[in-house]
Formats: structure tokens, C-alpha cells, sequence
């Protein structure tokens, strides 16, 4: 193992995970000399904590424990040792993004012979693996097995400022190790902030006639922007991967698996804790990858990075057509050069600290062996991050990479791509499910090589990718097929046809929604004659039961779009949501004073706490009003190395359990990014709508997410133990589109796509907007909201549920949306409305138990006044929520 990944793991562990339980001390002796024994254990002598890794433990801290280390390293203040007593308690972690919310540790104290069981199992398994993937083995499974052992107990950075666990500060401080050094007692900064960025990606996804068309170029995006850093995370360790973090990352982890001895230690615990069953099917590295690493040769970086991105598009177009390459230079060439080229911007982090202390007009050498480091420093991370996302956005059009050998396809006859609609033809997709390159046969789709590639990643091919690739998990006889949109209209019949033909029909080879309606979807072709069936086409029939089927076949599904609300202006800008606008530091550092008043902290040591925050807030606007003068805003969080990797790692885990809640719905995900969702989902299973329970369980989940309700806390993400903030200071928004499993792919996205960027006109965003149609033109809207004055409400969309419900059990007609519509252009002011709203509903309902329920439901979305002021708001929530119904029935 390199000297470097050594000095990481020293980085680590600076500080061992039970590091909180020593300074409460119910675990006795000190918390370095433990951390040293940990890393002897674990083969690393050293006598003490190099003087680098404490340089990036303070350079990498979040403010607040600027602050606090600022408050401390006072040497005149009197009583030092008594104000650090009075903090020695363990009772909650705050959220990093929003600290008036809490998480009630599980355990307040924790036992010497606990510590001694986890340090046990980790120290085992790392030391009986390669020395070469040592760190890696660690970032990976510290965490969880401490969750393991600790379930619910997040481990503490610090006491004194519980906003972050030990486990984010460990990242950054490792992290922190790619771009500074110690020479000599010179801190020095060096290597590079990497941006790799997929362009044009929307436009590249969909691309896509069919739904595994969609998948595929979903999934091709991340496997190739995978590639392209695997060299580096394997050479330098994961932590160099800023966004998105590579913890429980599927194909991080599936690259661990197949690289480590320990294979079923991987499997195990990458089943439960990231949610990987099986191969990594799921889209998760988003379309920007930062890297923060240890090198600064610019055009070494980029073109390592572009050489693996293209070896990559190689070695899954080679596996997937390149029998047919042959056939023509032009299926050659597209097999060597890829659709689109990666953007990489490179920024040497020694450049910008030159740049950073011109500006400010502090010197460029500092002690590494300094106590406290300036706190300048503190905005350093943040300037950096700004300016590696400060370049030219570039956009390529799909395969303009190899427009020469297009100019000369195209100057002879030629069909263009029934996918793309862009390049000319050269393979043909028959209707039995077959590529080939004869013409005259009874085609489906003409495809250029490009859509071929994304065509034909399925099954026994995508297996043998996975495997070129390193990526392979699970080896059985099974291969995976995403389901075609048929399939998923037809899932809810398929639910209920099962439990007839389970015991005649065995298991298809291919695993589509990974549930017993599988049997239902052996044959391909089974859906789409459902479809015909329903839709009145006799010769379809079959065997089938159209009585069944009549009950609960459908030609319509839905598409699902989700994207995290003020994500780069708000969390990453560290522009959190406050009382009174944004969260300024000294805001920020009042939730925590008061915090350590309550747990029994002098009122002095609170008092001195808010008057360095002051202080400090003062310093740092007027650092950053040098830095950016035609800044708005100066007085926000700062963004340091462990703000943005808790956030990514947040993230990370948010996509793991948005994962586990749609496949719970049986919604099938395309992409998940923690703040972003693209899933293709039926309207109903289990008789119950499961578009809306996947979007108001995933919207929830964003604030507040427990799998046990003892530890279900606002602001906190509880998941088979682990604790993880939650993004609290701002909302999520959706997009649901409900289409004909015959609309145009392109034409369903866009819409989606539309619908999702009219967040931004909705004051405080955090709304979905549900619609249908079966084309572009003159559809209309529904606009419903889950939050209302920083509080998560879905009084709206469960509304929408129960009058489905209603109707769905013939308690409720379906004439009540004609009638609730027909109101709307009603104009009088007062109660009058909500009283025309009641009548609607009696009008529709012979039974008052059910008018009372949907009474009271009436009043808690609106108000008295209904139609007074702010543009009638209430009489437009109510016509959102029949619209909606109108949408889904």
C-alpha cells in the first residue's frame, strides 16, 4: 500500500469513532493515544498525529467549530478546563443544515468491551484483505459496522458542536490530504479540484423510443462517468470524489466487491445498508463528478479522464454490437468514439490560494504546526469550490464526434434513426426482438449505431458489460430487463392474475419488477396483447381473463420526476432557510448556544459563544465582500470540506432510500441522485394509487425518514440504523406525467421535464404538478403543495388519494369533478365558495359518513375566505386537487 493512502488512513482515524464516549469518559484514557492504538492494530506505527493531518482536521472543520476552537485557544480566558466539563454530555446530534432540529441518540453511554467487539471485526477484516485496498475497505465499512454495533448512535466530531458525526469528519480531513502538504513547517497547497462533467445529459437520456431505451442511456451515463474516475478513486482512495460521495454508491461498492477477498463481507453489507441486491442496475453519479486530487498536471488529469471515459464507451459498444462491426466503418467508428466527449475543468488549488490571498492581502505561508489556523482560511474550500464551477458550459449534438464518417453515409440514400432521428440508420430491431443488418425485413426501428448500443444493453449482453467492466455482483443464471411501459400499465392486473397462475407458470429467466408479477412478464409480448385486449381488440384475448382484466388492466402509467429544491443556491452556496429568511452564522451559532445551555453549559460560556459568533460573522462578510463584491448575500455558512461532504453523503443515502421506496410501490427508478428522482411508475398496486404513495414517502423521506418510528425525528434520516441529517432547510419538488403506454418517449420526458421547471414560479417551491394528455398542446395543470411554513404537509395529496378512493368504491361519483370544475369560475368573495364546494360533494354522495370525512379534509386546505385575497389561493387548491383526481382516475 502507497505511503499516501497510509497518511489517509492516519487522516481517518485521527480521531477513533468512539471518540465522544472518551470525552464524557465512559471510556477512560485519551482519545489520540486510542487513535493510535487503532491504527497500530490496523499496521500503521506511528508514535503520534502527523503534523499535516492536523493541518487539514482544522482547515477541513465546519464553522461552528471555527469557532469554538477560536473560543478555546484563548489563552486568557479563565476556566478553560471547567467550560469544557460542562460540555461532556452525549444526548443529541443536530442537523448540520437546520440545527434547531434534533436526533435523541439511542445510546448515551457506550461500554469499553462494545468498542473493543467493533474495533475487533474491522481490524479483522481489513488486515486479512490486500494492503493495496485497505483504506477503501474502511471507508466503506467503519461506518457501518459502528451502525452495526451502535444502531441509531451516531458518533459525535464534537461535543461542543454536535452538527456532524466523526465519520464526515474523517472524510474531510482525509479528503483534505489531496490538496495541502507540510513542508518542512510550511503549510503548502497543491494538486487540483477536477470538475468531469456528461453534457447535454437530458437531452442524451432521452433519446429513447422505448422505456429501456431510457434506462439504458441513464445507466450508460453513469458507467461511463464511473470509469472515467475509477483509476483515481483506486489509486488515491474513494474520499477523492466530492460529489457524488462513493460510501454506498452502487457502483463503487460493486467495484469494491469485485476487487477485495472478502467478497461476501461486501455483499452483505452492501444488501443492507445501500440497498444493492444483486448487479448495480441503478443510475447514481449524476452529470458532474468533483474530484478533489492529490495531482495538478492539468492536461495529465484531462486526458487520463477522457482516455478512460472513451475505453469505457469501447468496452460496452464492442460487447453490445460488435459482432456487426464489419458491416461498416461507420458501426467501427462509432464502436471507438463514444456519442458525446466529457467536459473536464482542472483548477490547481495552489493557483487559486494565490489568487484567494492577493485578494485578501494575507501572505502565502502559514505554520502547518499552527494551533489555530486564521480564519481566512476558513473560506478558502469555498472560493475553491466557486471557481472549479466557473467555466464555459459546452453542449454537443449527439454524435458530432464522428460527423465525417456521417457526411459520407449521408451523401448516399439513407433512413435516419427512428430513435435519434439524427444520424443515419445502419442496423435494424426486428419484432422478434432481434438486430441484424439485412434490409427488407418487417422492421420496428431503424438504429444508428449509438441507439443500437443503448437498444441492445439488456440481458445476457449487459451481464457480460458488467462483467468488462468490473462491476459484476451477483452471479445466477438470471439477467435483468427494465419493464416496457405495457408491462408497467398492466402491473396491478398482473398483480392480481399472479395469485391465479402462480402455480402453472414457472419463472422467466429475466427478473423484471423483482416480484412474483414477473411470471405475468415471462414473455415479453405478454403485456402488449393485454393492452390490445383492454383497449377492444378481440384477436388479443387469448386465454386471458377479461373480466380481470377489464377490473384492473390499464393503458396509462406515469413517469416521475423529482428535483431538490435551492440545491446549488441554496445548499452548496451554504444559503440555508432561516426564522426570518436565511440563516446567518450568528443565527447558526445561536441554536447551538442555546443547545449547550440546556445540557448544562454556563450562561458564560454561552454568552462568550454568541459574542465571537458576532464577531466572526462580522469578519467573514467583510472577507467576503472582497472576495465578491457583487455578492447579495455575505453573511451565509460557510461551505467547508466537512459541510460539503456531510451534504453528499446525505445525498447519497436519500437515494438509497428513495430506491427502497419505489421498488416498495413498484415503481421502476431510472435515476436517483439523493435530490433528484427519474422513475417510471403503474398508477396503482395493491389497489392502492402507488405513483402518489411513492411521490408523498419519497417527499417525506427528504425531511424525515425512520424504518423504526422510535427513532423517527424532523430532520433526521434513520436507515437500518444509520443516522444521516436530512436536506431540512428546503423542500423537494415533483412532476408526475401520466401517459399512454403508446405516447412518444421523447414527448412524455420533455413534458415531464417542463412540468418539473415550474417550480421555479411557485414562491418557496416545494410543489408537484400532476398532468395527462397525449400531446403537447393545451394541457393543463395541477399545482399542489407538501409544506406550509417550513412544516411538511400532504393534507393535499391525501385528499386527492381519498377522492380517488371514494370513486374507486362507488361511495363517490365521477360526476363530482365535471361539477367541481363548472364552480370554479365562480368570483364572489367570503365563504361562498367552500359552501358551493360542499354542495358539489353532497350532490355526488348518498352516504353523509363520507361527505363529513371529505368536509373535514375540505377544511383543513382551505380556509374560511376562501376567495379573499392572494388570488383566491384556497378556490385554486381545490381545483388542483379535483384536477388531479381528473388526471389519475
Amino acid at each position: 500500500m502507497s505511503e499516501f493512502l497510509n497518511k489517509k488512513i492516519i487522516a481517518y482515524f485521527h480521531d477513533p469513532p468512539w471518540k465522544a464516549w472518551v470525552i464524557t469518559k465512559d471510556i477512560k484514557g485519551g482519545h489520540e493515544e486510542q487513535a493510535i492504538q487503532l491504527l497500530k492494530m490496523l499496521g500503521i506505527e506511528i508514535e503520534g498525529i502527523l503534523p499535516e493531518v492536523r493541518a487539514a482536521d482544522k482547515l477541513s472543520s465546519t464553522i461552528d467549530r471555527w469557532i469554538i476552537n477560536i473560543l478555546y485557544s484563548d489563552d486568557n480566558v479563565n476556566n478553560i478546563e471547567k467550560r469544557r466539563a460542562e460540555v461532556r454530555k452525549v444526548m443529541f446530534k443536530l442537523n448540520i443544515f437546520s440545527p434547531s432540529k434534533r436526533f435523541k441518540l439511542d445510546r448515551t453511554q457506550i461500554s469499553e468491551q462494545e468498542v473493543n467487539r467493533y474495533v475487533e471485526e474491522l481490524v479483522n477484516i481489513v488486515n486479512n484483505d490486500k494492503k493495496e485496498l485497505k483504506y477503501h475497505l474502511i471507508y466503506f465499512l467503519s461506518p457501518l459496522l459502528w451502525y452495526k454495533y451502535f444502531p441509531n448512535t451516531p458518533p459525535l466530531a464534537d461535543t461542543r458542536v454536535p452538527t456532524h458525526t466523526i465519520f464526515d469528519h474523517a472524510t474531510a480531513t482525509a479528503a483534505m490530504l489531496n490538496i495541502i502538504e507540510c513542508k518542512g513547517d510550511a503549510l503548502k497547497f497543491k494538486g487540483s479540484v477536477t470538475v468531469l462533467e456528461f453534457p447535454s445529459i437530458q437531452e442524451f437520456i432521452s433519446i429513447s423510443r422505448k422505456s429501456r431505451d431510457l434506462w439504458a442511456s441513464s445507466w450508460l451515463s453513469s458507467a461511463l462517468l464511473w470509469k472515467s474516475v475509477e483509476e483515481f478513486v483506486k489509486k488515491y482512495g474513494p474520499d477523492v470524489v466530492l460529489r457524488p460521495e462513493l460510501s454506498l454508491n452502487h457502483f463503487f461498492v460493486a467495484w469494491l466487491y469485485n476487487n477485495v477477498k472478502g467478497k461476501s463481507i461486501i455483499k452483505e453489507y452492501a444488501e443492507k445498508y445501500a440497498g444493492l441486491i444483486g448487479d448495480p442496475r441503478m443510475s447514481m453519479m449524476s452529470e458532474k463528478v468533483i474530484l478533489l486530487l492529490p495531482e495538478d498536471n492539468e492536461n495529465g488529469i484531462k486526458t487520463t479522464l477522457e482516455k478512460n471515459f472513451y475505453n469505457a464507451w469501447k468496452i460496452i459498444a464492442e460487447e453490445v454490437i460488435g459482432e456487426w462491426n464489419s458491416v461498416s466503418d461507420y458501426i467501427k467508428k462509432a464502436i471507438e468514439t463514444p456519442p458525446i466527449n466529457p467536459v473536464v475543468n482542472v483548477v490547481k488549488v495552489n493557483d487559486v490560494f494565490k489568487e484567494y490571498s492577493e485578494k485578501l492581502g494575507i501572505g502565502e505561508s502559514i505554520s502547518c504546526v499552527q494551533g489555530t489556523f486564521p480564519l481566512e482560511y476558513s473560506l478558502f474550500f469555498e472560493y475553491l469550490y466557486k471557481k472549479a464551477l466557473d467555466y464555459n458550459k459546452v453542449k454537443y449534438s449527439y454524435g458530432s464526434l464522428i460527423s465525417d464518417i456521417v457526411s459520407e453515409i449521408s451523401k448516399q440514400p439513407y433512413k435516419v434513426c427512428s430513435i435519434c432521428g439524427i444520424l443515419p440508420s445502419i442496423l435494424y430491431y426486428h419484432s422478434n426482438d432481434k438486430i441484424d443488418d439485412k434490409e427488407g425485413n418487417d422492421v420496428d426501428d431503424n438504429l444508428c449505431p449509438y441507439c443500437a448500443v443503448k437498444r441492445e444493453l439488456k440481458s445476457d449482453k449487459w451481464i457480460k458489460v458488467l462483467d468488462k467492466l468490473g462491476i459484476r455482483v451477483e452471479e445466477t443464471k438470471y439477467s435483468y430487463r427494465f419493464p416496457s411501459t405495457s408491462e408497467l400499465t398492466m402491473a396491478e392486473f398482473a398483480e392480481h392474475y399472479v395469485k391465479i397462475i402462480k402455480g402453472t407458470l414457472e419463472m422467466g429467466e429475466e427478473r423484471i419488477f423483482f416480484k412474483d408479477i414477473d411470471r405475468v412478464f415471462k414473455n415479453p409480448l405478454a403485456a402488449e396483447n393485454y393492452c390490445r385486449c383492454y383497449a377492444g381488440v378481440k384477436s388479443a384475448c387469448g386465454i386471458v381473463d377479461e373480466d380481470l382484466l377489464k377490473k384492473y388492466g390499464s393503458l396509462y402509467y406515469a413517469i416521475i420526476k423529482a428535483d431538490g429544491d435551492y440545491m446549488g443556491k441554496g445548499f452548496w452556496s451554504g444559503i440555508l432557510q432561516g426564522k426570518n429568511g436565511h440563516l446567518t452564522i450568528k443565527d447558526y451559532m445561536e441554536e447551538i448556544a442555546n443547545y449547550l445551555k440546556e445540557i448544562g453549559a454556563e450562561e458564560q460560556v454561552v454568552n462568550s459563544i454568541l459574542e465571537n459568533s458576532s464577531k466572526v460573522e462580522d469578519s467573514l462578510i467583510s472577507i467576503r465582500k472582497k472576495l465578491y463584491p457583487n455578492q447579495q448575500i455575505y453573511n451565509q455558512i460557510p461551505l467547508t470540506p466537512a459541510y460539503a461532504y456531510t451534504l453528499s453523503r446525505s445525498l447519497t443515502i436519500q437515494a438509497v432510500i428513495d430506491n427502497k421506496i419505489l421498488n416498495y410501490h413498484t415503481a421502476v427508478p431510472i435515476y436517483l441522485g439523493g435530490d433528484d428522482i427519474l422513475a417510471m411508475s403503474p398508477i396503482k398496486s395493491n389497489e392502492k394509487y402507488a405513483v402518489l404513495d411513492s411521490v408523498m414517502q419519497t417527499r417525506r423521506s427528504y425531511w424525515r425518514y425512520a424504518d423504526n418510528p422510535n427513532n423517527d425525528f424532523d430532520g433526521f434520516k434513520s436507515y437500518n440504523g444509520i443516522v444521516v441529517d436530512s436536506l431540512r432547510a428546503y423542500g423537494r419538488s415533483y412532476s408526475v406525467f401520466i401517459a399512454h403506454y403508446k405516447d412518444p418517449l421523447p414527448l412524455t420526458i420533455s413534458i415531464s421535464n417542463y412540468l418539473l421547471e415550474l417550480k421555479d414560479e411557485v414562491e418557496g417551491k416545494d410543489v408537484i404538478f400532476i398532468s395527462s394528455g397525449r400531446g403537447i398542446s393545451n394541457f393543463d395543470y395541477s399545482i399542489l403543495k407538501f409544506s406550509y411554513n417550513g412544516e411538511f404537509n400532504d393534507n393535499q395529496i391525501k385528499m386527492v388519494e381519498k377522492f380517488l378512493e371514494f370513486m374507486e368504491n362507488k361511495k363517490v361519483s365521477n360526476s363530482l369533478i365535471y361539477d367541481a370544475i363548472s364552480i370554479g369560475e365562480y368570483k364572489g368573495e367570503r365563504e361562498v365558495f367552500k359552501r358551493l364546494a360542499y354542495k358539489v360533494i353532497d350532490r355526488n354522495t348518498t352516504d353523509k359518513s363520507v361527505a363529513k370525512e371529505l368536509y373535514n379534509m375540505l377544511s383543513n386546505v382551505m380556509g374560511n375566505n376562501v376567495c379573499k385575497g392572494e388570488a383566491c389561493k384556497d378556490k385554486e387548491i381545490f381545483l388542483s386537487i379535483i384536477y388531479a383526481v381528473s388526471y389519475l382516475r
